[in-house]
Order: C-alpha cells, then structure tokens, then sequence
C-alpha cells in the first residue's frame, strides 16, 4: 500500500511537529494552499499509527497486548524474554505505557486544533481512538493518569484516576465523537486515516461497538444494566452499518520494512507458540481453526504436527506449533485485527444471554462463529488440500453443525465465553478481558501453570501487571501495584 511507504516520514515530521510546540508548529509548517489541512494530517496518521500499529505487536519484546496471550493460555513462549512473563515474572517495564501514551498525545493534539478548525472528521475519529487507547490502558494497569496528564511542566505530577473515573471519561468520549461526526467538517479526514480512509459512517459504526465493548466489561458491577446498554450500542452499531467485517477495526500490515506483522515475525524466530492446553482443545473438538491458527511441524501436516507447549515449562529443544503463515494470521501482510463484526455479534450473545433474552443469545452465537470462521478459514485451504487425510469442508461443516446450532434451550455462558475465546484468537487484551471478568473460569481448562519442578508460578492468577518504572520513577503519584489484586472493572 502506498500509505506504508510514506508513513515513517509522516511519523518523524508529526513527532517533531509534536514536539516542537503550537508557536514551532506555524513557522515551520507554511502551506500557502492550506497548512492546517496538512498539520492536523500528519499527526493524525501519526497519533493512529502509534495507537493501532501496538495491538498484537512484538515491539522490544515489551507489549502486553502481545504477552496476555500467555496469561490467557492461547499462547506459549519458547525462548528469549517471554520465558519470564510466561510464568509471571514480571517487571515494572515501559513498554506499552510510553507508546500509548504517545498516541494520546497526538491526538489531544488533534482535538485541540481540529475543534478551532471545524475539522469533526479529524476531531470524531481521534476521539475514538483516545477511547480505544485508554480502554487498553487501564484494563492493564488499572487507574492512569489523565485529568492532569500530558501537560508537562505545567502539572509534572499528574494524579491517577480512579478506574471508574477512566470507564465515565471512555464514555463521555465516544458519545462526543458521534456527535462530532454527525457534524458538517471544514476538513475531510481522507487518506491521513489509513483505518478507514476517512469514512466517518465507518467511525461513527465503531464508536458504537468500542460502547457495546465497555459496557459489557460492567458485567461483574451490574449485569442487567451493563446488559441493556450493551445491546442498545450492539443496534445502534448495526444500524450505522457494522453488519460485515467490512467495519472492522483492523491494523493493515504492508508486509515490508518495519510494517511486517508481528506474529510472521514471531513465526521466523519461533519465539510464540501454541499452548498445549489450548491446542489439545482445538484437536480434542476437532476445530478447523487449528489449520489456520497454527503451523504444522511436521512434513506430512499429520495431525501429530500440531503440537502445543505446557505454559511456564521454559525454553526446550522440542518442536511447537508457531503462528505459521500458511493460515489467516501469520503472513507478513496479515492484518491485526482489533475489533472486529464476530466480536460484536458475541458481545450481543453475552448481553442478551444476561437479560434473559436466550433466544436472541442463542442466534447471535451461532452467527459469530460462522462469521468467524468465514473469516479465517478459507485462508488455510491451500495448505489443507494437501493434507490427504482431511476434508477440510466437511470439517467445517461438521464443526459448525455440532457448536454453531445452539437454541433456547441449549444456549450457556459457558458455550458463549468459551466460543468467543476461541475466535479471539491473538484479540489478547480484550480476550484477557472476559477471561477475568469471569475470574479464569471460561474456558475451563484453565489452570495456573506450573515450573517443570511442579511449582505453581503463583497463589493466584494474573490480573493486571505493574506500573512501569518509568512512572514510578518521575511520578510521586504513581500507586503501588501488584500482579494478583483485581482491577476495580473485575471486581
């Protein structure tokens, strides 16, 4: 794409521009068309990229989006820096942190000059992001600094806001964008937005789901009210088009330069692998997803091939199933997605399933996974045809008979948590999400690993990791935090 060819200048040219200042800014960026045009484009680009290009990323083997897969047990690492966090040996690192904040920074950026200039596109979908970004943030850490946060000198200690405070700032947010977005811009967003390409009604549909999304994360502190106003925005998404995976919030990988996506990356090191739990369940319920998830480590692609790793077990010499690309994920150009129609359509199934509603649960479950596996599937087809002793539709087939055909009268939470962990595959923070809210009990197999002594790596599971040092560092308002003491959200 042409956007990844131009997007590292974009990026130094909007940092700069960040932090040169407003004063800087005007005298260096002197467009005798339309400067504020070409301003709030680049550090656009630059605040989405920030934001986007994190989810599901190996960055410096840092980001903990990448790293709750192991927490959630999708995962395994098999060598290298992993090995620590896959038995919660866990530092106040920065990672993260810094690059979300970064986003942030750019983007209040945006808001500031886009609201002067009429600019809604560009004012609507930054708020959006702001929310996705935060969203993120405190489901890691807990309270964060925002009120006070991102004005420098001027307040060097920012507070932490409480959790709660943060969930009533992400809604506030994403009812202003809508808002913005309905609104007449002076500017057009276009090709600065490489998620979209400018399409507001795009936007506008993925404020409601990022809604659908954070009031389902209400479920442990009100699970009728947290229900209903999860289905209200699950509608109103619907209705402003998020009815196909054509709406879905992806990070389009180019394939080239520093644009590969991070799970071909990790497959080329052999670094990522698959959970045994989690791929002994997949060949247990003989999912055809295990063809598009995994590598095959084995010439003849038999099923003995697809081998998963015991968490916490370290680094080995034995062969593990890798993301490969042969399937949906693994290519150097597959895209990352992060939040996507099937996701949409399960929170809907959880939603309905908790206002009584089992009906409505029942067929919005059977749609997210046929959805789903519609998505990822056909990208294994070739690699599968040269497997001589499956048929790789009446796989499918068979699968979706036996899990996608659920009733009234059959539908569970267990069947829907369970289901949507699996077509969560690589979603890791969100995934992380549900896993706790329902405190590790969906899926079932879940248990804390072990250390190849026998020793559990904890007294409990994870349920948030630590500040980073670089806050504990410069912030005197940074809290004290711990690896197993909930988030309030979870609670």
């Amino acid at each position: 794409m042409k956007i990844f060819k131009t997007l590292n200048l974009i990026i130094i040219l909007s940092g700069l521009l960040v932090q040169l200042g407003c004063d800087k800014i005007e005298e260096i960026n002197i467009d005798p068309n339309n400067p504020k045009d070409v301003d709030l484009g680049l550090i656009f680009t630059s605040g989405e990229d920030k934001l986007l290009y994190n989810y599901g990323r190996f960055t410096e083997g840092t980001d903990w989006d990448t790293w709750a897969g192991l927490w959630i047990q999708t995962f395994a690492v098999n060598h290298g820096a992993g090995v620590n966090y896959d038995r919660y040996d866990i530092q106040a690192i920065n990672s993260t942190w810094g690059t979300q904040y970064d986003a942030l920074n750019d983007l209040m950026e945006v808001i500031k000059r886009g609201s002067e200039a009429e600019a809604w596109e560009h004012v609507g979908a930054s708020k959006v992001l702001i929310s996705l970004g935060l969203g993120t943030l405190t489901s890691i850490y807990g309270d964060l600094p925002w009120s006070e946060a991102l004005k420098g000198s001027e307040v060097p200690y920012p507070i932490f806001d409480s959790q709660e405070s943060i969930y009533a700032t992400l809604l506030k947010l994403l009812d202003e964008a809508i808002l913005d977005l309905d609104k007449n811009a002076s500017v057009l967003l276009g090709s600065s937005d490489f998620a979209f390409n400018g399409d507001k009604q795009k936007w506008k549909a993925l404020a409601y789901a990022i809604k659908a999304r954070y009031h389902n994360h209400f479920s442990n502190k009100n699970a009728q009210s947290s229900a209903n106003d999860a289905l209200i925005a699950v509608e109103k998404a619907k209705q402003n088009g998020f009815v196909s995976h054509d709406y879905d919030l992806t990070f389009p990988y180019g394939g080239v330069d520093k644009y590969l996506n991070g799970w071909f990356h990790m497959y080329e090191n052999n670094q990522m692998i698959a959970s045994k739990v989690f791929m002994d369940f997949l060949i247990d319920t003989q999912d055809p997803r295990k063809f598009t998830y995994w590598n095959d480590t084995s010439v003849d692609g038999l099923d003995v091939g697809y081998t998963g790793k015991p968490n916490a077990l370290g680094t080995t010499n034995l062969s593990y199933s890798p993301v490969g690309p042969q399937g949906f994920y693994g290519k150097n150009d597959s895209p990352q997605l992060i939040l996507t129609h099937f996701e949409l359509l399960f929170i809907e199934s959880e939603a309905a399933f908790r206002s009584g509603d089992l009906e409505r649960a029942a067929t919005a479950l059977n749609e997210a996974i046929k959805k789903q596996i519609a998505l990822v599937a056909p990208a294994a087809s070739a690699h599968v045809a040269q497997i001589p002793s499956v048929n790789y539709d009446v796989m499918i087939e068979n699968y979706l008979g036996a899990n996608a055909n659920e009733t009234a009268a059959t539908i569970t939470i267990k069947k829907i948590m369970t289901q949507k962990y699996v077509a969560m595959f690589t979603m890791n923070t969100e995934s992380w999400n549900d896993v706790r809210r329902y405190d590790y009990n969906y899926p079932s197999f879940l248990t804390i690993p072990k250390t190849p002594d026998g020793t559990p790596i904890g007294t409990g599971f994870i349920q948030r990791v630590l500040y980073p040092q670089e806050s504990v560092n410069t912030n005197k308002n940074t809290p004290d935090s711990d690896l197993f003491t909930k988030l309030w959200i979870f609670d």
